[in-house]
């Protein structure tokens, strides 16, 4: 055949091939399914401590205080898992069981903290801070704790919690340590947050010459038993 007809019988022989029918669309790829998360075994907090020390700041600072505000009154559960890392926990406060300046708490708080504090500003600092500006028992009486996840091994952990106060929330990050003998739990954690972590802003008096200063420091101790 001519060397010339050879495209023209490849034309007419392409055009005799039925046209390849387009492979059907894959089926979409499921998402694995979560696992369900194990309820875990519940262990009720039997007693706590929580002492938080803020500092004063600003010009005339001096004016000031720095103050410990503590309370013993967090309850709530810890839902125990192996491992430790996939446990997890809910906590409440009642705001109202809030103290201010207590002499043993100031005393173990450091020298920072040892000058007195007046009766009437012991007062006055924590009706600020339950107030409206600040706290806001009116609107929520408690502060909620939730952790969201929690990381670690060997006693030593941390865990993104969720915090609920003043009618919002806020995700932090807690270090912690946890010891446990038999049916009896205590875990201890030592960290800095500052009023912007929680949502909140600083007390702060005469355009902000007299204030409360943003990071403060946070020490828990929390003991629980299996069951109870």
């Amino acid at each position: 055949m001519h060397k010339f007809l050879w495209p023209v019988v490849l034309l007419l022989a392409g055009c005799a091939i039925p046209p390849r029918e387009e492979a059907p669309p894959a089926a979409p790829v499921a998402a694995p399914a979560e696992k369900p998360v194990a309820p875990g075994e519940p262990w009720a907090v039997t007693s706590s401590q929580l002492d938080v020390r803020v500092y004063r700041d600003g010009a005339m600072q001096k004016l000031g205080h720095n103050h410990v505000i503590t309370t013993a009154a967090l309850t709530g559960t810890i839902q125990m898992r192996e491992p430790v890392a996939a446990s997890s926990f809910e906590l409440s406060l009642p705001l109202e069981s809030l103290v201010v300046d207590d002499d043993a708490a100031r005393a173990r708080a450091g020298a920072d903290f040892s000058a007195p504090v007046p009766e009437k500003d012991r007062e006055g600092t924590r009706r600020n801070m339950l107030g409206d500006k600040l706290l806001n028992a009116a609107l929520q009486p408690e502060l909620r704790l939730a952790s969201e996840s929690v990381s670690g091994e060997a006693g030593q952990y941390e865990a993104k919690v969720r915090v609920s106060i003043a009618g919002s929330e806020h995700v932090v990050t807690a270090p912690f340590t946890v010891a446990i003998d038999g049916d009896n739990l205590e875990a201890k954690g030592t960290f800095h947050l500052t009023h912007e972590d929680v949502g909140l802003v600083p007390f702060t008096v005469a355009l902000g010459v007299l204030k409360v200063r943003d990071d403060f420091e946070v020490d828990l101790t929390l003991e629980a038993r299996r069951g109870s």
